[in-house]
């Protein structure tokens, strides 16, 4: 502690440092909390019922240091956190306790608060019916700006928390969350433009529900022209695309991709737009759950993203099965079906092997843009066990 040349107290001013951010053109300034600052933040989150995951209490850090600033500011404008040192203080201080959610994620909790969350993004659906229609009457009503509402969960439902709606009253911020998040995901009250939350009836998704029920493809305003360059995909070059790429060795774990890479690799290896509402589906993840592709791949979803994983194989024993009882070939789902019964469980052979043919894929062979399709794994896949017939020419490739 330090005293001015009076002998008063001297205030320590918060420390503060600088950083550039080239994109928006100004610097960027940080500062750290105290850990009282901080212990009152994550209290602030139990009053309004939500689970101070980092994410979270970050933003509530910077909301309370706008808010006590002079003068007042928006919070976009206020010092920043380092997540880390936030996560120093958290770790640091006796009045907290720092829970793993995930690998990039926190949850902070009080030692003497017993927590009362909600669960903002639970299926589950406890309010009453009047509640969403004045919701939908709501977002109706609105016009110009006034029509546009924050993208984000938690600052959508602060805004609405902030208006004093009737309908709202009583409500905690961790149920407004709630609400927010049930209206776009099931209610279909609201969804997205241009990141903004609006009216359902205004909506990207709700112009894709169209596009799928005409079987049309949606071109994105803003990349209207790169869509059009491309040809969209049918279903017979999608099925085969789709199980090209997760065969092949193009992301971290062979077998496994990111939804939100699968329509740039489309067009980057083979020249070819997924479009899925061309195909009947208004989101990218119920086209690649849709039953025609049952037995190429399956749609999980790993920490905060979903992921396209391939298909379980099958044992030689279904197509025995199938023959014993008279079955011809086409008895069975697909030729995808073939392969996979009687190679997928046996990767573990080495042998060299040629590059995959054009012809494997009839369906591409009359697209120009189609030629640089991805070579199979360097392995040779053994012979069919005794009881199965032979593949069809071709399929010995996959």
């Amino acid at each position: 502690m330090s005293f001015t040349s009076k002998g008063q107290r001297r205030i320590p001013k918060p420390q503060t440092q600088h950083c550039g951010n080239a994109r928006a053109g100004k610097r960027v300034v940080y500062f750290n909390p105290s850990q009282d600052e901080v212990v009152a933040a994550v209290r602030s989150l139990y009053a309004d019922c939500l689970e101070p995951f980092g994410r979270i209490l970050l933003r509530r850090v910077r909301e309370r240091r706008a808010a006590a600033s002079q003068p007042i500011c928006d919070v976009d404008d206020a010092p920043m956190v380092e997540p880390k040192n936030l996560q120093k203080i958290c770790r640091s201080c006796p009045a907290l306790m720092v829970q793993e959610f995930d690998e990039n994620e926190i949850t902070v909790l009080l030692f003497d608060e017993h927590p009362v969350f909600v669960d903002v993004t639970s299926p589950l659906d406890p309010y009453p019916p009047m509640l969403w229609a004045a919701l939908a009457s709501y977002f109706g009503s609105l016009r110009g700006k006034d029509a546009l509402l924050p993208g984000g969960r938690y600052a959508c439902a602060q805004a609405l928390a902030s208006k004093g709606l009737p309908w709202l009253t009583g409500r905690s911020l961790g149920e407004v969350c709630h609400i927010v998040q049930l209206a776009v995901s099931q209610k279909k009250v609201v969804g997205y433009t241009d990141g903004n939350l609006v009216s359902y009836s205004h909506s990207k998704e709700s112009v894709k529900e169209q596009c799928a029920a005409w079987q049309q493809p949606f071109l994105n305003p803003m990349k209207k022209q790169e869509q059009a360059s491309y040809p969209v995909a049918t279903w017979e070059e999608t099925r085969a695309c789709l199980s090209a790429i997760l065969r092949s060795g193009c992301c971290a774990e062979v077998g496994i991709v990111a939804v939100s890479s699968m329509k740039r690799l489309f067009r980057s290896r083979f020249g070819l737009d997924l479009s899925e509402t061309a195909l009947g589906h208004s989101r990218l993840s119920e086209l690649l759950e849709d039953p025609r592709l049952r037995d190429i791949c399956s749609v999980q979803v790993r920490g905060i993203g979903q992921f396209v994983i391939k298909a379980a194989t099958r044992l030689p024993s279904v197509v025995a099965r199938a023959h014993a009882h008279g079955l011809p070939h086409s008895a069975l789902e697909s030729t995808s079906h073939l392969q996979e019964t009687w190679y997928g469980h046996a990767r573990w052979a080495a042998q060299p092997q040629p590059p995959m043919p054009l012809a494997t894929f009839p369906c591409l062979s009359a697209r120009p843009a189609c030629t640089a399709l991805l070579a199979p794994p360097q392995s040779r896949l053994p012979s069919p066990p005794l009881g199965a017939h032979a593949p069809p020419p071709g399929l010995d490739a996959h």
